[in-house]
């Protein structure tokens, strides 16, 4: 986040920084605290819907839509894995 804003609105900024697209911003998912071994990650994470744009990957390798049913099938990095259990659970 930057100086100031909330997390709602940096989540707006980096999706639209990132993928090229204008969301706006539901109800809260969870929030995950992760140490990598170069950094320490704190992900609030919301739902979301695509008001405009199309999905751009500006920064990012690869993307593709799933079902909730493949979520658990897939390699998650290590901070990610909270969000899919509480998306699941």
């Amino acid at each position: 986040m930057e100086p100031g804003e909330t997390p709602e609105q940096a989540l707006v900024r980096e999706l639209s920084e990132e993928l090229a697209i204008k969301v706006s911003v539901g109800e809260f998912i969870c929030t995950v605290e992760h140490d990598y071994p170069t950094f320490h990650l704190t992900m609030h994470c919301y739902f979301c819907s695509i008001e405009s744009g199309h999905l751009t990957l500006l920064e990012h390798e690869a993307a593709k839509w799933v079902n909730a049913s493949e979520l658990r099938n897939l390699a998650w990095l290590p901070a990610d894995v909270r969000v899919v259990s509480a998306l699941l659970d």
